[in-house]
């Protein structure tokens, strides 16, 4: 079960959303033609925790979101907009 943090445990539904919402971030990273490195550098968030983010091992919070979206030039809304399996 992936971890929250250092030590917390998340439920399995909470999991899933990470891993949709990280899947989407990646997609529309490479969609644009940016290294982990370049949204880095666009957003002001570390490309380790992006990483951590795609691979939806983080939550984020909504200034990180909002930073995100600044960095891959669209409205934080965009980044939302995922569907479930």
């Amino acid at each position: 079960m992936p971890q929250l943090g250092c030590h917390k445990i998340m439920a399995p539904e909470q999991a899933k959303i990470l891993i949709v919402f990280g899947n989407n971030l990646r997609q529309l990273r490479k969609d644009k033609q940016l290294t982990l490195l370049d949204l880095e550098v666009s957003s002001g968030v570390n490309q380790g925790d992006i990483s951590r983010i795609e691979n939806g091992k983080k939550n984020l919070s909504f200034t990180t979101l909002y930073k995100l979206a600044k960095g891959l030039d669209m409205h934080p809304s965009q980044l939302l907009l995922i569907s479930f399996p």
